[in-house]
């Protein structure tokens, strides 16, 4: 994506200031998601990723009114345009700034559901307790459950910054996050080498 790696990600105070006018649930996803877990900052972030379920995308059009959202796309960046909705499939990542001339602020998500359960946008088989797929930090921050964000990491090892999350996260995973993220990894993908360090 040409001229388009300007970031200056919003703080996790100023997401939240944002995101409690969405009046939708929202969850703070990715790395920082592990680390609102652990409790602590475990290693440097990028970008700050907000998921929301894409049921509720007209909510967060609503929200972005006069800011610069793109779809993030196949190696491009498309302009969301006002109205246009978008159903499943590829069109899932957005990125968003204030100005249009300026870095790129918030990444957007958005997670597949049916009724209240969350369903994995790659498999959906693999699905989640819409009340399991994210929790309360200690601070009252909605974020993605690590097992979660760890499926969703596990396909791109070779970026280091996944396994370390991975290994920051694993002793602290309850037995049944454990349980479930080896289970998902059994299921898109079998041989997967966290799947006997889940055990």
């Amino acid at each position: 994506m040409a001229d388009t790696l300007d970031w200056s990600p919003l703080s996790l105070q100023a997401t939240e200031t944002l995101m409690s006018r969405l009046g939708a649930p929202w969850w703070i996803g990715g790395g920082w998601a592990i680390d609102l877990f652990l409790g602590k900052r475990t290693r440097t972030h990028a970008d700050v990723d907000v998921a929301l379920l894409r049921k509720d995308q007209d909510k967060l059009q609503a929200l972005l009114k006069g800011w610069d959202v793109r779809i993030a796309m196949n190696g491009q960046l498309i302009p969301w345009e006002t109205g246009d909705w978008l159903e499943g499939g590829e069109r899932w990542q957005f990125w968003a700034r204030r100005r249009p001339e300026g870095p790129w602020e918030v990444e957007f998500l958005l997670e597949e559901s049916l009724g209240d359960r969350w369903l994995y946008r790659r498999d959906p088989s693999v699905a989640l307790p819409l009340a399991r797929f994210g929790r309360t930090n200690q601070d009252g921050l909605p974020c993605v459950a690590p097992e979660v964000a760890l499926l969703y990491k596990s396909n791109r090892l070779t970026e280091a910054r996944n396994a370390a999350d991975f290994e920051s996260a694993l002793p602290h995973l309850t037995q049944a996050a454990r349980d479930w993220l080896r289970a998902a990894l059994s299921i898109v993908q079998p041989g997967h080498p966290w799947i006997s360090r889940l055990a």
